[in-house]
């Protein structure tokens, strides 16, 4: 009698029940748990470099803001005015320019003089010298 009730049970119970289907299911948890880790150390890594992009992006915006503040200064009426005083030896119409060379005062009345040597030049030539040097 034994022998027909092991013969009861429906077929699917035995294959849920066998040896086959232990192994299969350990399979695919393996599997799965395998590929879980695998998204997780990728989102880790993802999360890290969009942490750096973040930083990099703050890095650039603030320097950004830096240079807008040098180009404004070099933008500014001021500035151009004593880059052209000092280095073309420009000076206002009834302006008199007074020049300190090692402690001695000259004083230089509507002329183009100029610290760095330029006083008898032209404007043109002035300008080539200022972009390319002297010639």
């Amino acid at each position: 009698m034994k022998h027909s009730r092991a013969n009861n049970i429906p077929w699917w119970r035995r294959l849920l029940c066998s040896r086959l289907m232990l192994a299969i299911n350990l399979v695919l948890i393996g599997f799965v748990g395998w590929s879980l880790s695998n998204e997780v150390a990728q989102g880790r890594k993802v999360s890290s470099d969009l942490n750096d992009l973040q930083t990099r992006i703050a890095d650039l915006q603030k320097q950004n803001q830096d240079y807008g503040g040098i180009l404004s200064q070099l933008d500014s009426p001021g500035f151009v005015d004593r880059e052209a005083r000092l280095k073309l030896g420009y000076q206002k119409p009834g302006e008199q320019v007074l020049l300190l060379e090692d402690g001695t005062a000259t004083q230089v009345v509507n002329g183009a003089s100029a610290p760095d040597g330029t006083s008898g030049l032209s404007d043109p030539q002035k300008w080539w010298r200022y972009f390319f040097g002297a010639p």
